[in-house]
This record gives structure tokens, sequence and C-alpha cells, in this order.
């Protein structure tokens, strides 16, 4: 009452009796607003996953929990303690969902879901319509607008519409949708399994994001609220007739899995990564020493508590699918989940959203169904044995790729760069430099293996790929790769006055381009390296590790389930190269680029070079064979740009950073035996403010690259002819230079060193 922020009005049940009580809530609640007013005005620019910090659902919580007059809270029985200092983090809003389920009259579940009952002015339907602006940047809910727009976009509708609602009050359009069906629980469901699932999943990130940033915000509160939404005030501790929230959801289909040992496993688990939190991270003040490796592992963590999360959605869809009891919930759990599959086997997502929600009939091949849907349980962060056997079929389970252990987490990498490009396309410009620096989805140890790494270096040997490429952006004061992706992701130096799809292209293409061959290349290295040494495991995992990196998971996909947006959801060296064949010709009659089958059959010999020792013989394999063909569709690539860029001006061409960043990594290569051609390639195809792209023409362009092709160890047959040129073959372009000077301007150039003459204007 002495703020004027918010009036606080707090019920007392029969466990607050106490007048005094009451003005120390008070009280204590006021000297809480005046601490974070700082935080929560919007000019104050505290940025919290890629927003302004948002407490508005604490807010809501202080004003209506009756749990505010306890010192502690506890949950499920005491399997976690709230004890946010001076804000018991929890609401009413389970009461809610209660009512809902105990409510036989729709209209008064629609009345209770849309105005709230027992947590007002918090509702049900807020959670949902006011995320546009309370989860704005959040990489989760990110995903799943992202999704909606597309389905929306395939279903004919307007651009940022589904089923005629904003994306971002997707889940609040199947609420109402479900709502109408009117069967028994599913309102309840559908509530707890599109916005209460959210809801935990954000104050999940926002608990890992305060920790990094604990000056901000108080890590506890975040966490707190998670469990809350997720566990709920009226829970028992393993009991699946009490409590209204997920952590009731989980209890419920635990038996179905023989997964209930007094508690669900899902739920044990879940709990156990809450405390580990608590105690072994913010109890002992590793947030506020700012320390990397704290947030980290608070990252870790929430990954592995929103997998079980999953595992809750994922079971439950398994039961309607095989035993056929209900279309309309199984319809349900599947979009509850399609989302997460769409960003790494984009062509499972295709059939499951035919089968599971388009269709209506019964499922003709459930068992077939339910091994494509655990073909792609990595996808959401779980495995067969975290999901267990249903009713005690042995169905089989198989939920591996056809990598071999050791290269599957650098196979995983690839899911990393297109959620990079999803979020950088959806304007969470934060969370996707969070997504590069730490990582999603390559799992190592407690952490993940990270983009960041790959493309940052101490020192390399200049006579390697990777050596060549540092040293000749240092000397020509160039971004090195880790400068050039950061500054685009930020839009900052080169890339301030770039457009938001010039930025997209500028990060796909490096990361697809030339961080993936440094990094194939960083591997080849490796296993030359150990190759004939006692430490032929290692090199055969580092030879393994390359060809994930080149292949990715999401390629690999792609090779088994066909899918019309292979150039959208390709990121490694092998999409690239499927991108671009066609327009050479160089594709086989499946459709695949036929450099492929080159690199299949490269990796077979130098294993078994390997595991023979024959060093020379691998030495040999990757200067004439690997390196040069790894080269190809980023050459095919910068061609490709230098034609479709060279008309237009630098407000018209979103992919003018695309073929800049292509021409970045192999410009490097091209300077040590052809300098010349080197410049001139550059200067056509680099960014400069003001000055025209491709400004002597892609014909020279080609006419350079052509005669540099040699020095690359490259048969100019492996590029084919650009369709529609009378230049576009490279091959007779070689021919018509031989004896004739180089296809650059008559100034003699070079970018080899400080001693290089200057261009001339």
């Amino acid at each position: 009452s002495r703020n004027p922020l918010i009036e606080v009005h707090i019920r007392f049940t029969h466990h607050h009796q106490s007048a005094g009580l009451y003005s120390a809530v008070v009280v204590a609640f006021s000297n809480f607003i005046t601490s974070k007013q700082q935080i929560m005005r919007p000019s104050h620019g505290i940025r919290m996953l890629g927003q302004q910090l948002i407490f508005s659902a604490a807010l809501y919580l202080l004003a209506t929990s009756c749990s505010l007059c306890h010192a502690e809270t506890l949950l499920a029985g005491g399997s976690y303690i709230v004890r946010s200092p001076g804000e018991p983090s929890l609401i009413d809003i389970d009461q809610d969902v209660a009512a809902i389920r105990d409510s036989t009259n729709l209209t008064e579940i629609k009345d209770i879901y849309t105005n709230g009952k027992y947590a007002k002015p918090l509702t049900l339907q807020r959670l949902s319509t006011d995320a546009a602006h309370d989860y704005k940047g959040d990489p989760m809910y990110t995903f799943y607008k992202h999704a909606y727009l597309h389905i929306g976009l395939k279903e004919g509708e307007i651009a940022g519409e589904f089923d005629s609602n904003h994306i971002e009050q997707y889940a609040d359009t199947l609420v109402k949708d479900l709502l109408e069906i009117d069967k028994e629980n599913i309102a309840q469901e559908a509530i707890l399994v599109n916005t209460i699932w959210m809801t935990v999943v954000f104050y999940l990130n926002g608990a890992a994001k305060s920790c990094r940033y604990p000056d901000v915000a108080e890590p506890y509160l975040y966490l707190d609220l998670a469990a809350g939404f997720y566990i709920g005030l009226g829970q028992d501790k393993g009991d699946d007739e009490s409590g209204n929230m997920l952590y009731n959801l989980a209890e419920g289909i635990s038996k179905d899995f023989n997964q209930d040992n007094g508690v669900s496993v899902v739920n044990e688990k879940i709990l156990e990564l809450l405390n580990d939190i608590k105690d072994n991270i913010i109890d002992k003040g590793l947030c506020s020493t700012h320390e990397e490796n704290s947030y980290k592992k608070f990252r870790w963590n929430v990954g592995s508590i929103i997998g079980y999360m999953n595992v809750i959605l994922v079971q439950r869809l398994i039961r309607h699918l095989l035993d056929g009891s209900d279309r309309d919930f199984m319809k349900m759990y599947a979009l509850a989940i399609l989302p997460q599959i769409r960003l790494c086997n984009p062509g499972a997502f295709d059939l499951m959203m035919n089968e599971f929600v388009g269709n209506t009939g019964d499922v003709d091949d459930p068992i077939g169904y339910m091994e494509l849907l655990q073909s792609v349980y990595s996808c959401l962060g779980i495995t067969c044995e975290m999901v267990g056997k249903f009713r005690g079929r042995d169905d089989g389970c198989v939920d591996s790729t056809g990598f071999p252990d050791d290269a599957v987490s650098y196979a995983l990498m690839d899911r990393d760069m297109l959620e990079i490009e999803v979020l950088m396309e959806m304007e969470a410009y934060d969370a996707a430099l969070d997504h590069y620096k730490y990582g999603r989805n390559s799992p190592d140890n407690w952490k993940f293996n990270t983009l960041w790494e790959l493309a940052t270096y101490d020192s390399v040997d200049t006579n390697l790929p990777l050596g060549q490429f540092i040293n000749y952006n240092t000397e020509n004061e160039k971004p090195v790769m880790n400068e050039y992706i950061t500054s685009a992701i930020e839009g900052k130096s080169t890339f301030e006055y770039a457009t938001k799809n010039q930025r997209e292209w500028a990060v796909k293409r490096s990361l697809q381009g030339t961080l993936s061959y440094y990094a194939v290349m960083e591997k080849v290295t490796n296993a030359l390296d150990l190759c004939g040494t006692t430490k032929k495991d290692q090199a055969v995992q580092e030879w393994d590790k390359a060809l994930a990196l080149a292949v990715g998971s999401i390629g690999e996909a792609m090779m088994i389930i066909d899918t019309a947006y292979e150039g959208y959801f390709g990121q490694t060296l092998l999409t690239l190269a499927n991108e671009v064949c066609g327009l050479f010709g160089k594709c086989t009659a499946s459709g695949e680029a036929s450099i492929i089958d080159m690199w299949i059959d490269q990796n077979s010999r130098g294993l078994s070079f390997i595991e023979d020792d024959e060093c020379l013989k691998l030495t040999q394999l990757v200067d004439t064979e690997v390196n040069p063909t790894l080269l190809v569709p980023i050459i095919q690539g910068i061609l490709h740009y230098a034609v479709m860029n060279e008309s237009l001006d630098e407000a018209q061409s979103d992919t003018l950073f695309a073929g800049e960043a292509l021409t970045r990594t192999v410009v490097p290569l091209i300077n040590k035996e052809n300098p010349e051609e080197a410049f001139l390639i550059q200067e056509n195809m680099e960014f400069a403010q003001g000055t025209k792209y491709v400004k002597d023409g892609s014909e020279n362009v080609f006419k350079a690259v052509a005669t540099s092709l040699h020095g690359l160890s490259i048969d100019c047959s492996l590029i084919g002819k650009y369709a529609g040129l009378k230049y576009g073959n490279l091959c007779e372009e070689q021919k018509s230079s031989i004896g004739h000077d180089s296809a650059q301007p008559q100034e003699k150039t070079s970018l080899a060193g400080e001693d290089s003459a200057q261009p001339q204007e």
C-alpha cells in the first residue's frame, strides 16, 4: 500500500491469521518492487533472452499467492523447496486448471480459461496471449512460433498467422480449438501441454540467463517459478491422484511405461536436476562469480529437464498411437512436439504432420510411425531408455544415427546452425548468439560442443588450410572467422547497415562454408598426424568426425527421407553441394550432388589407409582428393552468386553477403599460388559500401576462378558448366587462359602481405 506500482491483495487462508504478518508481507513486497524498478523500466535497456526483462507473471504471482506468508514452501512433499528471498514464487493457477478439469460445463470451462477464477488477474489464457511480449526472444518459444508460421503459410494463411490468429498466440489457438471438442480431460491436458509446458521452459531458460547475469535478476526467482508451474501447489509426492500440473501428468502415464518407482522416473529426474542447480550452482554462489562453466552446467541441466518434459509428451503420444484410444488426443500431443522435430528432420516432420494431424482415420501403420518417432528422439533430447516400453511391449527401439558413436555429437552441430538461422529470421539475436557461443545440440559430458569453439583458435601451422586462412586475414586486416560471424549476428561493424536477410545469409554461408570446411580439414589433419602412431583409434575417430561435420545429422536425415525444403534446412557442405549441383549439371539422377559419392568413397579408403598404417597414401588422398573436392560446392556457390548479384545493388540483394562469406573461404587458399586472381575475386565478391558488387563482371570472376583451380588441385570437370552462360564452362576458360595473362585488371596486384602493390582506382 506504500508503493504506487501495484495494489497488493492477499487472500488469507487458515494458515494466514496475523494482521501483523499481512503488514510485513506488504512491506516486503513493496521493498522488492522498489529494488526491481530499475530492471523493469524498458528504457533501462537490460536485456534477458532478447527482450526487456519482464516480471509481469512474477508480479501476478506475488499479488495472489497463498504461500506468501511462508518462509519456505514445500512442493511435492518437500521434493522441491521454494526459497526465493522475499518472494516465494508460487501462484494459484493450478487451481484454475483443476477447476477446468472438474467442470462438465463447457461454458464454465471457457470462462475459467479466459477470465480466470483463483489466480486473477493472471489467467491461463493470458499466459499465451501475453507471450508475444513476455516470452519474446526465448529460443524454444521462437522455434514454435517459426513452426506455426510455416504451417500457416503452407495452409494458405496470411504470413504471421496460424488458424487465423497471430502465431505468437499459437498455444491459445490450439487450446480454444480443443476446447470445442468438449471431451473429458482434453481441455486440461491441452492447457498443460501447450501453455504450461512453454511457461515452464521459459522460466527454466530465464533461470539459466539470470545465472549468467546475476546482477540483473535472482536465479532463484526464475527457477522457483519453473518448479511452481511444473509441480503446482496441491501435488503430493509421487501421487497421480493429487495435483493438476505437468508433474501429475507424468505420474499418470508412468505406469504404462513401467516407470513408477513410487515416483515416476521423469519426475524423479526433473526434481534431481532442479535441486542440483539450486544446491551445486546457486547456493554455492557460482552464478555470482560470472564463471562461464557454471552457466554451461546450468544450461546443460535446463536442457536435460526440457528433455524429460518431452518424455511426458512422447509417452502420451505413443499410448494414443498404439492403443488407438483417441485421435484427438494423439493429434494434440503430436502438435505439442512436432515443432521441435521440424528443426532436425524436416522429412519426418512432414510425414508425421500428414499422418497424425492431417488424416482423420486410423493410423495405417502404428508400429512404423512409432519407429519413425523413435528415430527423431534425439531432436527432443531423449532416448529409448528415457521413454521406456509401452505396457511391456517389446517392439524394439532404435534412436541412434548412422554415424559412429564418437562422431555423433559433431554431426548434431548442424542443428545448432539451423536453429541460429531460425532465431535470426525471427529476430531473436541474443538467443542466436547464445546458441553460437554455448551450443545446444552437441553433447560433451556436462556441456555442449560449440560452433564458437570451431571458429576460434590460438595458433595454427601456416602450411595448413586453416593457418593460411588466419594468416591471410590477419595480414590484410580482415575479420577472422569468429569476428565475422559474431558481427553478422549482432549487426555490428561491416553489418551495421546490412539488412536482416543479408545478415542471415552471411551467417548461414559462413557456418556452412567457411567454418564447416576448415573444421572438416582440421579433423582430417588430426587424423593424418595420428596415422601410424599407437593412437590409431583416435585417428579413426578424427576421420569419422570429419565426415560427420561435412554431412551433418540433417543432411543424413534428408538422404533417407526427402523434403522439399533442403536448401532451407540444410546447413553442411553436403547440403550446399546438393543445393548448387543442378546449376552446374553435376547432380545424379536422384538429384544429389555427384561429388557426394566421391566423398563417401574417399572416406572409406581413408579409413582403410589408417587401419593399415598406409600414411603416405592417406596424405596423398587428402591432398589430391579430399581437400579439393570439399571446395567444389563452395566454388560453385561463389560463381553462382557472382552471376546472381552482378546486376543488383546492395539494397536489392539479400544474398550479397552470401557470396562474400563463401569467397572468404577460398581466397586465402587461392592467394598462396595465384595472388592476382585472389585479389580480383575478393574485390568483386566482397562487400564495400558504395561500390558496385561484381564490378568487373561475373565473366572475369569465372576466368579468375578457372585460372586458380590448378593451384587448388581441383579438376575443372568437377565444377561443371553453369547453365545459360557462354563462359560458364571453367574447363574452356582454363584452355583460353593458357599463354595469356590472368583475367584480372592490368595493374598487377597481390594480397600476399604488406609489401604487395595496392590496387589502382
